[in-house]
């Protein structure tokens, strides 16, 4: 089988299919099955004269007839552009001026300068010929195995200043001693970046108590504007204090995504509302060790310890499997990251209370304590308004 370059412009494409010379629906393709939506994305894509993926045809070398083996969709967009079947949306991001100008249009309603840049616009299309009968289908096959990016695989794809961030501080993050020997995970499909910009946009909006999207994290990667770099400081101290603590112990929780994400949320939090000493590696490791040794006491039925001491004797089956069942389920929502950010406080604050009571006071946490110990059998729905009234969400 060869494959031999081909570089038409988008009219002579047109004509062959108008002509019946391209077929883009051959038995074994699959049906038109791109959005509208995704249709002028391409359109948009081509006016700005940006990146198409090549094209592959079957071409008869005794007929020139050819059928399309792969980039049927792309073809069809274009196709049912020129057909006018939709017309131009100029408020596809980012924006351009040019295109803003044309929104609405149809392709025969193009100015000529627009429809000469788009009929001239060429397409790589790759003709097959000399094959066996096996071939195009085994190379249609390995064309569309499905390679469905993650959600910060497809936020790397911006670049710009976030991202540049982003990359920095999970470029340092193995000099921390956070990999996955300590995580329990990789950074394969670029889990860590999904985690620290999580982490990032929840501090620059200063509150857990409102959920993040895909769309929200999108939205950050897009902008032009750089997170604040005390931000961006600032995650760098709760990664190296995590990761510092980390080499410190040999007890440690068990880390997911949304764990790393709400540890992390607990040593930013950290840094700024408690007193310098009580965030430092050796507090962070006992802390650590004391968490994982409580954790395993409740999930063999023996409360001693907890409950005895922990803000009021706070119930410690409760504590521990609200903290596993927000850890491994509805993960990503409002309630879920305020029930594992109470639990890790909770405990927190029992380990280190003998040493500093006065830290107890100092916090809301004190006064949500007191709360949940009024009525241990609240719902934790109404627990999670409970901390949210008294200003939990906010990391400030």
């Amino acid at each position: 089988m060869r494959l031999l370059p081909w570089d038409p412009d988008i009219q002579t494409v047109i004509s062959r299919v108008e002509a019946g010379v391209l077929d883009l629906q051959p038995d074994f393709q699959r049906g038109e099955v791109w959005s509208r939506a995704k249709k002028q994305r391409l359109v948009d894509s081509i006016l700005r004269d940006w990146h198409v993926p090549p094209i592959h045809v079957i071409e008869n070398t005794n007929t020139k007839r050819q059928e399309v083996l792969d980039g049927q969709q792309r073809l069809v967009a274009i196709r049912d552009f020129v057909r006018g079947e939709f017309a131009v949306d100029g408020s596809i991001e980012p924006l351009d001026s040019a295109i803003e100008g044309i929104h609405g249009r149809k392709y025969r309603e193009l100015p000529n300068e627009m429809k000469l840049l788009f009929d001239n616009f060429t397409l790589r299309i790759y003709r097959i010929v000399d094959f066996k009968s096996s071939e195009p289908a085994e190379l249609f096959f390995r064309l569309n195995q499905p390679t469905n990016l993650t959600g910060a695989e497809q936020r790397n794809a911006f670049f710009g200043p976030v991202r540049e961030q982003i990359k920095r501080l999970v470029e340092a993050m193995p000099s921390y001693g956070l990999g996955k020997e300590l995580l329990g995970f990789s950074n394969s499909r670029m889990a860590y970046d999904d985690i620290i910009c999580r982490v990032a946009l929840t501090m620059e909006r200063g509150s857990i108590s409102t959920k993040i999207g895909a769309n929200d994290l999108i939205e950050l990667y897009r902008s032009e504007q750089p997170i604040k770099l005390e931000i961006e400081e600032r995650l760098g101290k709760a990664l190296q204090l995590f990761g510092e603590a980390g080499k410190l112990t040999t007890s440690r929780p068990r880390f997911n995504k949304a764990t790393v994400y709400s540890w992390l949320i607990f040593l930013v939090r950290g840094l700024i509302s408690t007193p310098p000493e009580f965030m430092q590696p050796k507090i962070i490791a006992e802390f650590m060790g004391y968490f994982e040794s409580e954790r395993i006491l409740s999930s063999i039925g023996s409360s001693k310890g907890t409950t005895q001491s922990i803000a009021h004797q706070m119930n410690a089956d409760w504590l521990f499997s609200t903290y596993e069942d927000r850890s491994t389920s509805r993960v990503a929502d409002v309630s879920s990251i305020i029930l594992r950010d109470l639990v890790i406080w909770l405990v927190f604050i029992q380990s280190t209370a003998i040493r500093s009571p006065e830290i107890v006071r100092q916090l809301a946490i004190y006064q949500i304590a007191n709360e949940l110990q009024k009525n241990a059998s609240l719902e934790n729905d109404v627990i999670t308004k409970i901390a949210i009234d008294f200003g939990w969400g906010s990391l400030i």
